[in-house]
Order: structure tokens, then sequence, then C-alpha cells
């Protein structure tokens, strides 16, 4: 089974910073602002779904397909 980690999110004027909360991982990634462009600082576990968001969003489970 896939683990599944939250990205826990920090809104600056330049952008919005998403930080992963698992101990150990340390993925990290920025949004910027302007372009909408995403950055990944730090990868973090490869293994490991990250997902996450500023507000009140909900995120439905992750479905894998394979072809």
């Amino acid at each position: 089974m896939t683990a599944i980690h939250v990205l826990a999110g920090i809104a600056s004027p330049g952008g919005l910073l998403f930080e992963c909360t698992v101990d150990g991982c340390g993925r990290r990634l920025v949004i910027d602002r302007e372009r909408g462009a995403l950055v990944v600082i730090d990868h973090g576990d490869p293994g490991a779904v990250h997902r996450g968001g500023m507000g009140p969003v909900a995120l439905a489970p992750v479905a894998v397909r394979q072809s």
C-alpha cells in the first residue's frame, strides 16, 4: 500500500510553500503566484503520494490506474 503524506501550505506575497508533515520525508515545493509555476525544492519520499491544499479544500482518495 502506498503511503499518503499531507502537505501543509504557507502563503507569502511571492507564492505558496508546501512542506510534508511526515517526519523524515522532507518534501517541499513552491507555487509561483504570478506564473503558476510549480518548483520542487526537495523530493522527499519517492514512494509516497503527497497531497494538500490551502483553505477549505476536500481531497478525494487517490485512484491509481495501470495500463
